[in-house]
């Protein structure tokens, strides 16, 4: 059976080896000094059950978190962002047709070995158009491939219809299902059925997921891999903090105030750029914010340094610069920032008057009648985002434009950016690893035959996206992504507000993350304190 690159790197789960942007505090280096724990159980509390089990038709995040134990795809992502070995212990990619030789020793959970036509399955089913998977426009740009698998030669094909940089960075992210759960990976609803170190013992919905050790998976047998690994699900920080000091679970994501008692109690603490916040502004005719003099006032009018130690609650208080800040970053498109118009109130003013907005005797900005009035939504689920909206609508009200701040539970939130697009000026949060995933949102057709549903129409945008996607070179894609960038910046059509924080916090155990995702194969137990 194979050894996953990421574990083969390491040891790298015992020194909690560092990445770019982040910060640690505690005891996660303390296995290295041999208190590690034999079997028991590691449980780690996420906010939000992951939903459908099926691997091939679930990209949230936390659907993403559990699947990590359980399946393996076909490369990975290594934390500095180069590819290394998943199922494929090579690859060959010339940007449209992509030959992975596959690892011949890598079996099922079942015990059967993972054929190039096992794989095949997979694709298979993505391509199907009525199985609807989400891996299509999230991972892979369109249904518009073909694939080939040799079994004899134990090499997968894949061919695009079009240059697509970001393939293999992608394909990290599609679990590949095996056995039984390749024929039919809808039918995965209770259980399992792929290649990782774990394997599901039982699914309760909202509740937990029991995972058990997967006996023969090279690494298993280390000292400290856990028998048994659950994932609660715990939607209050306090309560996941309460569980950690009482010894209940071993991880949890705590952003919040609850950091310092967990931390003084000997918690390890790490912080992860896993995303970004923006401010979106809805383009549709009629909407206050088609108007580009409004949208770029209002981004004038905020100190985004200052309502980004608001909303991630002081961990990561710098402005942001980027609307995919996931970290490793795949290009670093910094130098798009100096796009985003600066923060300056006087000049927000001017800025409305040269469009021909003028201030009323009450106080607020009007033109042809209409007043400067309109909706600030945000998402209840976003952490810190109620007093960021608090402090966005009084920049907002110091240059005439009155915002009525309206909190959306978070399935309506959804409905609203990705369907209806029923809103004004959106705080959003994103987790979005790549800046190819938020295509569907800022380009393209409007619901219901896509996704962009604040209507964005940014030429620039589309053509930099275009030539991004079509690049032949790393370095020249990365060039094109700052540029669509610097578009949407120059428009403001989407502006970076902050990076997304996600702070493990790890009790008795160490674990490892890539941008923020648990890496499975390095989780470790120790002797409770």
């Amino acid at each position: 059976m194979r050894r996953p690159q990421l574990l083969a790197a390491a040891g790298l789960a015992l020194a909690l080896a560092a990445t770019s942007a982040c910060s640690d505090s505690g005891d996660g280096g303390s296995a290295a000094n041999g208190n590690l724990a034999s079997g028991g159980t590691f449980t780690f509390a996420v906010a939000g059950d992951p939903g459908t089990l099926n691997p091939l038709n679930n990209t949230a995040t936390t659907a993403n978190w559990l699947f990590r134990f359980l399946y393996q795809p076909l490369v990975v992502r290594k934390q500095d962002g180069s590819i290394g070995p998943g199922l494929a212990t090579k690859w060959d990619f010339d940007g449209t047709k992509a030959v992975f030789t596959l690892d011949p020793a890598a079996t099922c959970s079942d015990g059967s070995k993972i054929t190039p036509s096992v794989i095949a399955k997979n694709f298979a089913w993505v391509k199907d158009p009525k199985n609807t998977s989400t891996v299509i426009g999230a991972t892979l740009p369109n249904r518009e491939f073909t694939f080939a698998a040799d079994d004899a030669a134990g090499t997968f094909t894949l061919t695009l219809n079009g240059p697509f940089s970001n393939l293999l960075p992608s394909l990290s992210f599609m679990h590949q299902a095996c056995g039984a759960g390749a024929d039919n990976p809808a039918g995965l609803t209770t259980a399992s059925s792929g290649s990782g170190p774990f394997v599901l013992k039982t699914a309760t919905p909202n509740s937990e997921y029991v995972m058990t050790k997967r006996e023969g998976f090279a690494g298993n047998d280390a000292a400290g891999v856990p028998d048994q690994v659950v994932m609660k699900i715990v939607d209050s920080e306090s309560t996941a903090a309460n569980l950690l000091l009482s010894g209940a679970i071993n991880a949890a994501v705590v952003n919040g105030q609850d950091r310092a008692r967990l931390t003084a109690a000997g918690a390890a603490e790490k912080t992860y750029v896993s995303g970004g916040v923006v401010i979106s502004f809805n383009h549709q005719p009629g909407r206050i914010t088609a108007d580009k003099a409004v949208r770029v006032a209002l981004t004038q009018a905020l100190d985004r340094g200052a309502v980004a130690k608001v909303v991630t609650q002081g961990l990561l208080p710098d402005a942001g610069t980027s609307v995919s800040a996931a970290q490793p970053q795949i290009c670093d498109d910094v130098s798009a920032a100096s796009a985003i118009p600066a923060f300056d109130a006087t000049g927000a003013e001017a800025t409305l008057q040269a469009g021909g907005w003028s201030k009323g005797g009450d106080g607020v900005m009007a033109k042809g009648g209409k007043q400067l009035t309109f909706q600030l939504g945000y998402s209840t689920a976003t952490p810190g985002a109620a007093a960021a909206a608090e402090l966005m609508a009084d920049a907002f009200g110091k240059i005439g434009a009155k915002a009525t701040i309206t909190p959306f539970a978070q399935a309506d939130y959804t409905q609203r950016v990705f369907t209806t697009g029923d809103y004004d000026v959106m705080l959003q949060q994103f987790s979005n690893p790549f800046p190819s995933t938020l295509i569907g949102l800022l380009a393209g057709p409007f619901p219901p035959d896509g996704t962009n549903a604040g209507h964005v129409q940014n030429k620039a945008y589309t053509d930099a996206v275009t030539a991004a996607r079509t690049a032949t070179t790393q370095e020249a894609a990365c060039q094109s992504w700052t540029a669509a960038s610097k578009s949407l910046f120059e428009e403001a059509d989407m502006i970076p507000i902050a990076s997304w924080p996600t702070n493990w916090v790890v009790k008795n155990a160490v674990m490892d993350t890539l941008g923020g995702r648990p890496i499975a194969e390095s989780v470790r137990l120790l002797q409770p304190k």
